[in-house]
């Protein structure tokens, strides 16, 4: 997946690069609808305010998605079991899962920490404009 992206800080050989959301989530909505731009850290060194193209494999995207989506509602249900298990009220139930699709936030913020570190995770400059260009599409 090749998207073009303008580094907007650089710090300590990681750069913040904002990129515009692509027209296929612009009806998904998971992220609230509210967002033109993505803004995505990423390892390299690019002077601030250069437009880079970038690429990550499309085999991670999708299984960062998948993981994105299916670990908060496997414990949601597994909250819901465990909930139907220890309490007699359906709302108590509803609550335990709740709770622990929330606890989920903290699993994927350990994966994202152990996989930001991998290399096949890692998205890669392939192209840096010159200070004077800018891509096509903007």
């Amino acid at each position: 997946m090749l998207r073009t992206g303008k580094v907007v800080a650089a710090k300590g050989g990681e750069l913040e690069v904002c990129f515009e959301r692509p027209e296929a989530c612009a009806h998904c909505g998971a992220c609230g609808g509210q967002k033109e731009e993505t803004l995505v850290k990423i390892p390299g060194d690019v002077p601030v305010g250069r437009w880079i193209d970038v690429d990550m494999p499309e085999k991670q995207v999708l299984k960062a998605s998948l993981l994105a989506y299916v670990i908060p509602l496997l414990m949601l249900l597994g909250g819901l079991a465990l909930g139907s298990v220890l309490f007699e009220k359906e709302a108590l139930w509803a609550l335990t899962g709740i709770v622990c699709m929330g606890l989920s936030w903290l699993v994927l913020r350990l994966i994202d920490k152990n996989m930001r570190h991998r290399e096949k995770w890692q998205p890669k400059i392939v192209n840096v404009y010159g200070e004077d260009q800018v891509p096509f599409c903007h």
